[in-house]
């Protein structure tokens, strides 16, 4: 097994110590923030560094060193033994670095934008994403408010969900930036001087769910500049060119290619719900309409029950409160059809025009049982409108006249 070399400190890392640790395939092992690379026969070596990988400059200085201060073939031997290991480390290092100065940028881009007046809110605690919104600065009175020419710093936006451009001179160029953005999901581009050009960037945007034109002026040509948007859910063209015809068939179109979450919205009730929507209100219509006719069935069910268990029925208690939810809105204290009244007992006793409808003890005799168990189709059945009455009603009523049509 090879020796281990406690090395104290990156000073103590010589050129005479790293020479021939190589050469004697010793391990050389740090106390502090260090780099390892693995040597032939399978030793490795150490550099000085930081060993969360932000500080690259220690790591080349002590490698070339460790190179140069070996014999060339010891190099060669080194290099061709670890090619492998060696790629992956430069690949790694170099994405590393790509990915530092991607942040380093997109984190001077946003200062460069609060401090020109936009706003950049962090979606949550510790989240990567945020939202931007752009606005003119009302009360910067030196004029370095966002202009055209800052709207470069967009591009550097890698993480931004949702961009806003609530700047008045916002116009295609503004959008332009936007393109290489694999992250944005909403853009608010209402009230702007936009056109059918900056479409051509927007519809680059694969990410978009939610895209609003309100008052700009796009027209029917740019819709189809969109097509490729498969994740667009939330449209909205209200106050621009676009015309109905032309919302629906692209909708239609898109739906056709998958998307079939596409609601456009052209204006105050006048929203094209997507194809998916429309199917689940139908579901939700559906099921509803069977839960009330379920309910309905059930509730008869238990009417006719409570009905048939009444086996001495009388006037005022059970006969009076169906014909006030059944018959005096036609034959009651404000109306008579026929000169007939049912809201009482002694009204109903009257019978219609002095003609008595009810036969104590005789149903088959009286017009107040015969005429409610007409056909549907004769005019004569009683109650004309709506439903008939159920049959238990009906049971009800002919045992009420049979046991002698009592009032209490």
């Amino acid at each position: 097994m090879p020796r281990l070399v406690d090395i104290a400190s990156p000073k103590a890392l010589t050129f005479e110590r790293a020479r021939k640790g190589a050469q004697k395939g010793l391990v050389a092992a740090p106390r502090r923030r260090r780099f390892t690379v693995f040597l032939p026969k399978g030793g490795f070596f150490v550099f000085p560094g930081d060993s969360a990988g932000a500080d690259y400059s220690f790591f080349w200085c002590g490698f070339f060193r460790f190179l140069n201060c070996i014999s060339p073939v010891a190099a060669l031997a080194f290099v061709h033994t670890n090619w492998c290991t060696m790629k992956n480390l430069l690949l790694t290092l170099t994405v590393l670095s790509l990915a530092a100065g991607a942040r380093a940028d997109e984190k001077s881009a946003i200062t460069k934008i609060e401090a020109l007046g936009g706003r950049v809110l962090y979606v949550a605690k510790d989240s990567k994403q945020y939202n931007v919104t752009i606005t003119k600065n009302l009360f910067d009175k030196k004029g370095k408010g966002f202009t055209a020419g800052d709207a470069k710093l967009l591009a550097e936006l890698a993480n931004a969900v949702e961009i806003s451009f609530q700047h008045p001179d916002t116009d295609d160029s503004w959008i332009a930036p936007l393109k290489g953005l694999k992250q944005l999901k909403r853009l608010h581009l209402e009230k702007t001087k936009v056109t059918d050009k900056a479409l051509d960037t927007v519809g680059a945007i694969g990410t978009l769910e939610y895209l609003n034109l309100y008052k700009t002026g796009v027209t029917d040509g740019g819709l189809d500049k969109l097509k490729n948007l498969k994740q667009l859910k939330t449209l909205y063209v209200w106050q621009t060119k676009v015309t109905e015809a032309k919302a629906k068939a692209f909708q239609d179109a898109m739906a056709k290619a998958g998307n079939k979450d596409l609601s456009i919205n052209l204006g105050v009730d006048k929203d094209l719900r997507s194809a998916n929507m429309i199917a689940r209100l139908q579901e939700q219509r559906a099921a509803s309409e069977t839960s009330a006719r379920e309910a309905a069935a059930k509730a008869a069910k238990a009417e006719a029950e409570r009905m048939a268990a009444i086996k001495n029925p009388t006037f005022d208690k059970d006969i009076l409160p169906i014909l006030n939810r059944r018959c005096v809105e036609c034959h009651g204290k404000d109306k008579q059809k026929g000169k007939l009244r049912l809201d009482s007992f002694a009204e109903l006793s009257k019978g219609a025009d002095g003609e008595k409808i009810v036969v104590s003890g005789k149903p088959g005799e009286s017009q107040f049982i015969s005429r409610i168990m007409l056909p549907d189709s004769d005019d004569e059945r009683m109650p004309p409108k709506g439903n008939r009455l159920h049959k238990s009603v009906a049971d009800l009523f002919t045992r009420w006249v049979e046991q002698g049509a009592k009032q209490k």
